[in-house]
């Protein structure tokens, strides 16, 4: 009962983040943080009950306890340019870890893990619907009742656009993985693949640029992965069939000023807009070359970046537009390599749980977690979607289920023996 009842409440707190905007706000970042404390608490329970904590060990864990034990340094030390803004974004990434190491426990088996799929493709389907709608039949307010105050045109329940590009990058793998597997249901394979275009639909129709070229890269790599071992007919078909898919959501949603966006020749505002974008970069670049090694302290860039900053604006840039030049500006070459050393064993062990995807749910489900990783990673160099509360919670539960299948069954697990044993044993 205890396990139902932990999985539904990682499932409905993944899926609450995106609705409240993003989980931008204090309040929702308050939500999100006790969310974790109550399921974890619960986690413990359950094990208490059971008669012990027994617990599945990921590869990630060393590099996110080893990042966790940079950032205390930072903390302890008062290496920090603003020790208030490192506690706090410590805290919430501490979530991220437990949210990480709570769907390790939750989604081990291959039936728990295609439910979770399932799930994620029944949430981003009406999600992307909505958009859609509120696009076509909106007022220019998110929920046609609250008023945008970001600087970025919003979309969905997203005040960024791509924002909510990088969420659905995250969600389409999962429809996209559940139509090609052996075991999938014809009349299933057709609901998956809908839901898979209107998913794909919505992130065109969003205008991110980040966002399509993440969502196309992740279809050209979940085709080959889907071709290898397929002789060359198929092959072709496969890829015949990504051009189509490509094809379909452009034309079915037809949207106005894409490839405006991308030619960026008559928009002068955006033209300028993203020379403030190269010239953030060049900035970072030296708050980088300032403090090398552990940089400037977790979650200060907003903080720390005025004084560098080349270019006026009255508004506050509080991301650097590229996630990984970011986590070098607040945690230096060290934090750099500690994110770099955890992509690497994630893409080691996601291939290795991916194996025989699309007859073993678990590798199914791991493979399509992957590749959603991908897309969220690809879009990380041109935006800043990790700095967004519901999409790195997302982003992080995607890295517990990618690795899923990638440990042998028959490592013994670790477990944690409750008082009355070890009272017993004495």
């Amino acid at each position: 009962m205890l396990d139902a009842v932990q999985a539904i409440g990682v499932g409905l707190l993944l899926g609450f983040g995106p609705l409240a905007l993003g989980a931008t706000e204090e309040w929702s970042i308050f939500f999100i943080e006790e969310g974790v404390v109550l399921l974890f608490l619960i986690w413990a329970l359950r094990g208490f009950i059971g008669g012990g904590v027994e617990f599945a060990v990921r590869p990630l864990l060393v590099p996110m306890v080893l990042f966790a034990a940079l950032v205390g340094a930072q903390l302890l030390l008062h290496r920090t340019a603003y020790w208030y803004a490192t506690w706090q974004k410590a805290l919430l990434w501490t979530a991220y870890g437990a949210l990480f190491f709570l769907t390790a426990q939750c989604f081990r088996s291959g039936v728990w893990l295609r439910r979770l799929g399932v799930a994620l493709t029944t949430f981003g389907f009406p999600l992307a619907m909505f958009a859609i709608l509120q696009k076509f039949a909106g007022n220019g307010k998110i929920y046609w009742v609250l008023t945008n105050q970001a600087a970025a045109e919003f979309f969905g329940p997203y005040a960024n656009h791509s924002h909510y590009a990088g969420l659905m990058e995250m969600l389409i793998a999962f429809p996209l993985v559940l139509s090609m597997m052996a075991d999938t249901a014809p009349a299933l394979r057709v609901l998956f693949s809908f839901a898979a275009l209107i998913m794909g639909s919505s992130i065109f129709l969003s205008k991110s640029r980040g966002g399509v070229i993440a969502f196309i890269i992740e279809l050209a790599v979940l085709t080959m992965v889907f071709a290898q071992g397929q002789q060359r007919a198929t092959r072709l078909r496969l890829w015949a069939g990504l051009a189509l898919l490509l094809i379909a959501c452009v034309l079915l949603v037809r949207p106005h000023g894409l490839w405006g966006r991308f030619a960026e020749v008559s928009n002068r505002a955006e033209k300028a807009r993203d020379e403030n974008r190269l010239t953030m970069l060049e900035d970072s670049l030296r708050l980088v070359r300032a403090r090398p090694l552990l940089g400037w302290g977790f979650g200060t860039f907003s903080a720390v970046y005025p004084q560098y900053r080349s270019f006026y604006t009255e508004l506050m840039v509080n991301a650097a537009h590229d996630d990984f030049l970011e986590v070098t500006v607040e945690t230096g070459l060290v934090g750099l390599g500690l994110a770099v050393a955890f992509i690497y064993l994630l893409y080691r062990n996601g291939l290795r749980a991916a194996r025989n995807w699309r007859r073993d749910p678990r590798a199914g489900m791991a493979l399509a977690a992957l590749v959603g990783c991908t897309g969220l990673l690809v879009h990380s160099f041109s935006d800043f979607n990790l700095q967004v509360p519901a999409n790195a919670a997302l982003f992080f539960a995607l890295c517990a289920v990618a690795t899923a299948g990638s440990a042998p069954e028959e490592w013994p697990r670790p477990r944690i023996k409750t008082a009355a044993e070890i009272a017993v044993r004495a």
